[in-house]
């Protein structure tokens, strides 16, 4: 992504963490969710998608002790990640999360809304992946966007979504944009049980979905010990 790429149409990267929360709506819900899940006192977690920085800074927070790494393929969102200077000792990776990633193990892997970018084979390779670099009963920790289960229930999930924005005061352009994004990417969306199924075909002895709310939702999957 370049200087004028904008994120889902709609945003830059300089503006992405002022307005993150009014697109998706239930994003500080599932940021608190994942926290509450992280394993005490970790040494180590990857964090895959770690854009600006906002999850990885709150993590740090959380569990001020461990090595985090941070990957992304956007040098823009890693340029903001970087400027903070809370986050001057993670190490951040400019790469995209499907290549090779800092040998393991971790105690937590953890992504926030950027799974869905990738699509069903790879977010599936990633959890494989996840299982095997993970310490013993380690956790793999994802909050994604989702479908709905039913198209009855997509169509649901839209119109709330698209009432929420508008109340936050979010710009029509901008809902507007944020709608064909989603429109695009729907092909490649599945259900979060979907995700959990799956989760459980890549190795992980336990799987857990503490938090939905309509397409934005969080699964924990447990390494075996």
């Amino acid at each position: 992504m370049t200087e004028n790429e904008r994120i889902h149409g709609v945003t830059t990267a300089g503006n992405y963490d002022h307005l993150i929360g009014d697109i998706v709506p239930g994003q500080s819900l599932l940021i608190s969710t994942i926290l509450e899940y992280l394993p005490d006192n970790p040494r180590r977690i990857l964090e895959l998608g770690c854009g600006t920085g906002i999850l990885t800074e709150m993590i740090l927070a959380r569990s001020p002790g461990a090595r985090i790494t941070g990957i992304d393929l956007s040098p823009d969102m890693l340029r903001v990640a970087s400027d903070k200077h809370e986050l001057r000792n993670v190490d951040f990776i400019e790469e995209d999360l499907r290549s090779a990633w800092p040998s393991g193990p971790y105690d937590a892997i953890v992504t926030s809304l950027c799974l869905h970018h990738v699509s069903p084979e790879d977010r599936a390779e990633v959890m494989k992946r996840a299982c095997k670099a993970l310490s013993p009963g380690g956790r793999f920790i994802c909050g994604d966007i989702f479908c709905g289960e039913t198209d009855w229930e997509e169509q649901v999930f839209t119109a709330n979504w698209l009432q929420a924005m508008k109340k936050t005061g979010v710009p029509d352009d901008m809902i507007n944009g944020m709608t064909v994004s989603r429109n695009e990417r729907r092909p490649e969306l599945r259900p979060i049980s979907w995700f959990r199924n799956v989760l459980m075909e890549a190795g992980f002895s336990r799987g857990t979905t503490p938090f939905t709310a309509g397409f934005v939702g969080l699964v924990v999957g447990f390494a075996p010990e």
